[in-house]
């Protein structure tokens, strides 16, 4: 294996664990973010289960705590969203890195000058 070809995989290989740790971080901030949904979604199920009288409800709807609740589920279900896209935008970006990787390593030490 020619010495271009060594220093070629090197930095493919840098790049590989930058993107797989990439990656890491998109998903860990996703189930984060997950995470933060699901308690929204279980704090609006608690609000509505709730058996509350007339002026506990009346005080809640001047207040805006539903709406701010779910203002902040809306909130919440985009940047989920955009957190997915960010995951499957490093995946790809892993993709790309792991292919140049495995042509780099068919090529052989012929094909590099």
């Amino acid at each position: 294996m020619s010495k271009q070809n060594r220093v070629l995989l090197k930095l493919v290989a840098l790049k590989r664990q930058r993107a797989e740790q990439g990656l890491a971080i998109a998903q860990a901030r996703r189930r984060e973010l997950q995470a933060g949904l699901a308690d929204l979604q279980a704090q609006l199920a608690a609000a509505d289960a709730a058996q509350i009288d007339f002026q506990a409800l009346s005080l809640s709807a001047r207040n805006g705590h539903v709406q701010r609740l779910l203002n902040k589920l809306a909130d919440q279900q985009a940047q989920v969203e955009q957190s997915q896209a960010c995951v499957a935008e490093a995946r790809e970006e892993l993709k790309r890195i792991l292919n140049s990787e495995d042509q780099l390593l068919t090529m052989g030490p012929a094909a590099l000058p």
